[in-house]
């Protein structure tokens, strides 16, 4: 096995953060924009409709706005609010 030089170990580190865009930070749960939840809804949703392992009944008008109804077939909820298939 060859020895790795070590003259030249921290070639290419830079001792200061460079410049650019900084990330957003993590969120937290419940601090979520309703966009997101959205968007990571729809993605599965699609698919659960195309595999008939989903239907949307229709929508309802409720105190905080609409809302939709939808059935899922063969997944029972769990008790932290998610859904298991079955």
């Amino acid at each position: 096995m060859k020895r790795t030089k070590t003259a030249k170990q921290k070639d290419g580190l830079t001792a200061a953060r460079p410049a650019g865009v900084t990330s957003l930070p993590v969120m937290k749960h419940g601090e979520e924009p309703r966009d997101m939840l959205l968007a990571l809804l729809n993605s599965p949703l699609e698919t659960m409709l195309n595999s008939q392992q989903a239907r949307i009944l229709g929508t309802s008008l409720t105190p905080k706005g609409m809302a939709t109804i939808v059935i899922f077939y063969g997944t029972l909820p769990t008790a932290n609010g998610l859904k298991e298939a079955q």
